[in-house]
């Protein structure tokens, strides 16, 4: 019987990104597992992707990241997760959840699908884009692009 022990879901506050925190809440709750929630934060403007000009990058700061894991947090508790620790890491998103992938031996990453079918999108690569390529863990795609969900 497949199940999973350990899923994580990562946020940056925004809507979407909370509409996957809920569908992973849903599934740590089903397959009784724990839910690790992950935002990642930059030190410094401009230091991601190395943006010469850091007031077109949109910069979350540690405070930030704690604010939206808090909130996380409790939608998830809603959603009935019962076991659910928040991380915030520093860097970019998708370094920051593989790393957690490694050191909590995570079974399952929970993403929207923003971004995927965007120009910076296909330019850049989206997060989903990303773990679906370098995670060992299973990946699942959540369709955020509708809030009626």
């Amino acid at each position: 019987m497949l199940t999973y022990d350990t899923i994580a879901v990562g946020t940056d506050g925004s809507p979407t990104s909370l509409r996957a925190v809920r569908a992973a809440a849903s599934m740590a709750r089903a397959y009784e597992a724990k839910l690790i929630i992950i935002s990642a934060f930059y030190n410094q403007p401009g230091a991601m992707l190395g943006a010469p000009d850091s007031e077109s990058v949109p910069v979350i700061d540690r405070a930030d990241a704690q604010s939206y894991l808090d909130d996380a947090a409790a939608i998830a508790q809603k959603e009935g997760a019962k076991a659910i620790e928040v991380i915030g890491k520093s860097g970019d998103p998708v370094k920051a959840m593989l790393e957690v992938e490694k050191d909590y031996s995570v079974d399952m990453f929970v993403v929207g699908n923003r971004g995927m079918n965007s120009v910076r999108g296909r330019v850049f690569g989206s997060v989903a884009t990303e773990l679906t390529r370098k995670a060992q863990a299973d990946v699942v795609v959540v369709n955020t692009t509708s809030e009626s969900k």
